[in-house]
């Protein structure tokens, strides 16, 4: 997992070690939430999980390009059942501008779930998810903005039945009217086993959206 961790980080200063640097921007971010109950007893209310998350941030502006770098750690605890886990996060993102109409991107992410607890089994239910993606964005018209993502995740775990992959593609589009932004976007994605001795069977999410945003700016 470190060594995992590692070269995700070297990966990610790699594109820009020819870039001029600027300062970067770091956002640092804790949150805790809290679960309660219902005791029908004496209908009241009862803690019942505790989850904390910390997040740490970075944007780079680097030339022509736009480098992002992020670390989670979150943990959740369960008062009067089992379930409790914990996970490490990390993900690095970069946007290119390679011409006056297009801009190209990748992502790459790693989260490692820890559980305390064996499956029915007595297998761990340790988890290890790798992610990559590439975006794109072309500029079709003056304030018209055509982008589509495509990326795959891909869930290793110990019990070959819990193993998984999820593919998901994006497409959207938008435009400036005046003071007005409207964008409509499309998101599917596809779940499917991960070998022969999964569980999990194929499923397909899928979304879509309109916003319209007013900008006098």
């Amino acid at each position: 997992m470190k060594k995992g961790v590692c070269l995700l980080l070297l990966l990610s200063c790699l594109p820009a070690w020819s870039l001029d640097w600027n300062l970067p921007v770091f956002t640092a971010r804790y949150e805790v939430a809290g679960g309660a109950s219902d005791d029908p007893e004496d209908d009241t209310l009862d803690p019942s999980s505790l989850r904390n998350t910390m997040s740490l941030r970075m944007k780079e502006e680097a030339g022509p390009a736009t480098l992002g770098l992020g670390v989670a750690w979150s943990a959740k605890d369960y008062y009067r059942q089992s379930g409790d886990y914990s996970y490490l996060k990390v993900d690095h993102d970069a946007t290119f501008r390679v011409s006056d109409l297009w801009k190209l991107g990748y992502t790459l992410g790693v989260k490692r779930m820890e559980y305390p607890e064996p499956d029915s089994q007595g297998l761990s239910n340790d988890s290890l998810s790798l992610s990559a993606g590439a975006t794109a964005a072309v500029r079709l018209a003056k304030g018209t903005t055509l982008d589509g993502a495509l990326g795959g995740r891909f869930g290793l775990t110990d019990n070959p039945s819990d193993a998984l992959q999820a593919w998901t593609a994006s497409v959207g589009v938008s435009t400036r009217m005046g003071e007005w932004l409207v964008a409509a976007r499309y998101r599917g994605q596809a779940r499917l086993p991960l070998g022969a001795a999964s569980d999990y069977g194929r499923n397909l999410y899928q979304v879509a959206s309109v916003s319209v945003q007013w900008d006098p700016n």
